[in-house]
């Protein structure tokens, strides 16, 4: 009975205390420890106890969380998985809130450690545990637990309601059907509406147990759920992945983004870190350039092309995935990228000519062709190695103070237009004042390469230089998608199976 009293006294001060020190991990490691032990050894685990107080209760290091973070160069992020705030598989693009965050990592001279989440409850409770100093769930309420500290807010989202693009869609809340609204338990969604709920007491909706966001707009997508809930940031990715889905309408309350932390002992060391990060990286306008960076090249969705590409992505990229793959790997590429460079080509049409005389899966010139020892531009695995082959030349030919993924975008500019007027554009855009190492300030000048008071002052004179900048964006459009696709094939397997007959109604009251 006293070793019980014991483990319920003392346990919750160690808790603390290793919270306070970020020894948690260690924490349950000991605690597992000991309540694998027998009988015989239950004496053993209450000493142990005892000295594991004494011990933590002296890791006070007289240190600020951030004074920590930055001694131990590690800043742990819990951070929800999923496009466009993370791109889980880290390739060419990371997710518009992860680049952010590795900027604030970098500033505090910090490794950026990722500990992945599905929802925010469960960002919430990773920083609890301790096991995260930063937690971002995107936009959503702001939270009313007092042991979270909520920081500056950015990028102010809207938030759809949406259904199915060949059903008649309600145009305001008071026109939907309660209960015809379907959202994951515990999601962002969830929380919106019951943000929501107070003004609309009318307003119920229907809870998935064990399903997810992605989950509940694939049902929407094939007309099984009628209605749901999305940001529109998620919205201009995920309409790409289910192109069924059609905004009803927004809803009248808009949402920032912020990034949490733990309120421990109140110090808010890292909380005004963050804060004085967020106002400074406003002032400098890096929202916004971040931001279009994201989310500018999907603003033009095509049903009919979207609908078509995803179609030619299980009947003929499987054809040319090994030679994409192989490609990739020689060339140090991304091997979407490199399809994706081939769809806007060809649409993989192995076949493929041009009225320019440009052929094949990458559609090479004749010149390009000899310079990259391709003798037949119809041969798709010659095409491919090719065209890879010609793409890290380019690549390789930009200054190297420009980096990824800038560096990526500027290759596609000097693959489409040629190395020469795209240098011609860098130029005006140093001239007027803009960097002409990134890919947001060099594409606004590209289009005055078909101007005369322009190109008659370059080098390489007249281009028609719009269009390097649509051929980026749809490029970048299409790997996008291939990103998409592949995660939701790898995702679609980790799923629990979804539990239609435990659909609960929701209504908070307040």
């Amino acid at each position: 009975m006293v070793i019980f009293l014991l483990f319920n006294i003392l346990l919750p001060i160690i808790y603390q205390t290793a919270l306070k020190c970020e020894y948690v991990q260690i924490f349950e490691i000991l605690l597992y420890k000991m309540i694998s032990f027998n009988n015989i050894f239950r004496h053993t685990s209450c000493q142990l106890l005892l000295y594991l107080v004494i011990g933590l209760s002296g890791c006070s290091d007289g240190l600020s969380q951030l004074e920590r973070i930055q001694t131990r160069q590690k800043l742990r992020v819990a951070l929800i998985a999923t496009p466009p705030l993370y791109f889980p598989d880290e390739s060419l693009i990371r997710g518009y809130d992860y680049e952010i965050v590795s900027a604030y990592a970098k500033s505090l001279g910090a490794k950026l450690e990722i500990v992945r989440a599905e929802t925010a409850g469960e960002v919430v409770t990773l920083l609890k545990q301790g096991k995260a100093h930063i937690g971002i769930a995107g936009s959503l309420p702001i939270s009313q637990d007092e042991k979270i500290l909520t920081g500056e807010a950015y990028n102010e989202d809207e938030w759809y309601v949406i259904g199915h693009r060949s059903d008649k869609l309600p145009k305001s809340i008071d026109e939907i059907t309660p209960s015809t609204i379907i959202v994951a338990n515990g999601s962002k969604p969830s929380l919106v509406l019951s943000d929501i709920k107070p003004d609309h007491p009318s307003l119920f909706w229907l809870e998935l147990p064990n399903g997810n966001t992605r989950q509940v707009l694939e049902q929407v997508n094939m007309n099984t759920f009628k209605l749901s809930l999305i940001s529109a940031d998620i919205y201009k990715y995920y309409r790409y992945l289910y192109p069924e889905i059609k905004v009803a309408f927004a809803l009248p309350n808009k949402y920032s983004s912020h990034w949490f932390t733990n309120n421990v002992d109140d110090d808010n060391s890292l909380y005004n870190s963050i804060n004085n990060f967020i106002n400074d990286y406003k002032k400098q306008g890096k929202f916004e350039n971040k931001y279009n960076t994201y989310f500018n090249h999907l603003n033009a969705f095509n049903y009919v092309d979207t609908i078509y590409f995803l179609k030619r992505i299980q009947t003929k990229l499987p054809l040319y995935n090994k030679y994409f793959e192989k490609a990739a790997k020689t060339n140090n590429f991304d091997e979407r990228f490199l399809a994706a460079i081939s769809y806007q080509e060809s649409q993989w049409n192995d076949k493929a000519r041009s009225y320019t005389g440009v052929r094949g899966l990458m559609m090479l010139t004749n010149d390009t062709a000899k310079r990259v020892g391709v003798e037949d531009r119809l041969d798709p695995k010659q095409s491919i190695m090719g065209g890879a082959k010609y793409l890290n030349i380019l690549k390789a030919s930009l200054p190297e103070r420009i980096q990824e993924p800038d560096r990526s975008w500027m290759t596609l500019a000097a693959y489409n237009v040629g190395l020469g007027h795209l240098e011609d554009a860098r130029i005006i855009t140093v001239s007027q004042g803009d960097n002409a190492d990134l890919w947001i300030d060099v594409k606004k000048h590209l289009p005055k390469l078909s101007e005369k008071k322009w190109h008659e002052k370059t080098k390489h004179g007249y281009a028609r230089g719009h269009e390097p900048v649509e051929f980026v964006r749809r490029i970048r459009r299409y790997y996008d998608i291939l990103r998409l696709y592949q995660q939701e094939e790898i995702l679609e397997k980790l799923d629990k199976p979804l539990e239609l007959d435990k659909l609960k109604i929701n209504s908070p009251v307040f």
